[in-house]
């Protein structure tokens, strides 16, 4: 989370979009299933190992408890259950010292400026699962988004490495085009060396044994993404929503040499190009590339909810700024800025690698 996209967010909220409410008809998930997929086939879990719930009461959509007992029936133990608003205190540090694992579960949005869960791992030691479970503020859309995530959740970290892996061999050292209707059309190099972040549901010790970077000890479910900072020579315009929603604000940024030289609102984004307008440090400077692989997440709904923060398969996004989360080195003090297209075409080394939003790579 960043302050960028919370001010985002925050508009959002204002026009009856999406946010972190879990609000609607009660859930109707198989959350036993769930529970035992993390603890079991995420984390690994082993017996005597020690797991902290980062969670919100009133988000809950029936996780906590099933969680809770797929630990214990692992042999695991629960350490400690952290509401916000205050998780960064030293109490809380010294629990996240003490774990092997954490799990983020659906919070509200206001504790969350200033990633206190980012900052806690990186802190510690522990690999972590972002499992926030977003819902969409259309009511008669949760029971289908619930049963997408259940079913995205279910598919098998094997089959996600493989569509991770075509994405990355497509793209490491080519110079990589991104169109889309909406007049997108930017040029930028992945570079042969590229770190790559493999979101691909598994947290393991053995996953994390090398991690470089906190988001290296992270995993979202469901999960899917590609992702790597190792991105340059970004040049031309790439037009994008500012969150996880077709109704969500436009901003249309040019690159000219790798750095940004206009940044501007589309359409209702003027909050947004005003707090990056007054930011320092490296606002300008493009910070990741992610593309989402999972088979089962839908890009975007006829309402215009992306499901999963917009991690839906052949979704396209675009960070300027701040990359800290995943070991880059930009910083900038409006954090980042992010940029959704749900249709975009990816087209690298002659190979198309997503063609109007769907992926064209990978089994």
């Amino acid at each position: 989370m960043t302050r960028s996209w919370l001010a985002s967010l925050a508009l959002l909220t204002a026009t009856s979009l999406p946010s972190a409410a879990q609000a609607g008809p009660a859930s109707r998930v198989d959350w036993a299933r769930i529970a035992e997929l993390v603890v079991t086939r995420t984390l690994k879990l082993a017996p005597g190992e020690r797991v902290i719930l980062f969670w919100d009461q009133a988000a809950d959509r029936g996780a906590a408890p099933a969680l809770r007992s797929a630990v214990s029936a692992a042999g695991g133990v629960i350490a400690a259950e952290i509401s916000p608003p205050d998780p960064g205190g030293l109490e809380w540090s010294a629990a996240f010292a003490k774990a092997d694992a954490a799990i983020w579960l659906p919070t509200g949005l206001a504790p969350l400026a200033g990633r206190p869960f980012e900052r806690l791992v990186e802190r510690s030691k522990v690999r972590s699962i972002h499992f926030h479970w977003f819902l969409p503020p259309d009511t008669t859309d949760v029971a289908a988004v619930e049963a997408m995530y259940a079913a995205a959740v279910s598919v098998a970290p094997e089959r996600l490495q493989n569509r991770i892996e075509a994405v990355e061999t497509a793209v490491r050292g080519a110079t990589v085009t991104i169109t889309a209707p909406n007049g997108t059309n930017l040029t930028l190099t992945v570079a042969q060396n590229a770190w790559v972040h493999r979101n691909t549901g598994d947290a393991s010790r053995a996953k994390v044994a090398n991690a470089r970077s906190i988001r290296d000890r992270e995993e979202e479910l469901p999960a899917g993404i590609f992702r790597t900072t190792d991105i340059s020579a970004v040049q031309g315009v790439y037009i994008g929503y500012s969150s996880f929603d077709t109704r969500s604000p436009i901003l249309r940024v040019t690159f000219a040499k790798g750095r940004v030289t206009t940044f501007e609102s589309k359409r209702g984004a003027e909050a947004i190009v005003s707090t990056w307008q007054k930011a320092t440090g490296d606002k300008s400077i493009p910070g990741e590339l992610v593309i989402g692989t999972n088979p089962e997440l839908k890009s975007v709904l006829p309402s215009g909810f992306m499901p999963y923060y917009g991690y839906g398969s052949g979704v396209v996004r675009l960070a300027v700024g701040d990359n800290w989360e995943s070991g880059g080195t930009n910083r900038s003090s409006n954090g980042e800025v992010l940029l959704f297209i749900p249709n975009a075409t990816v087209t690298a080394k002659g190979r198309v690698v997503v063609k109007d939003g769907q992926l064209m790579v990978g089994k």
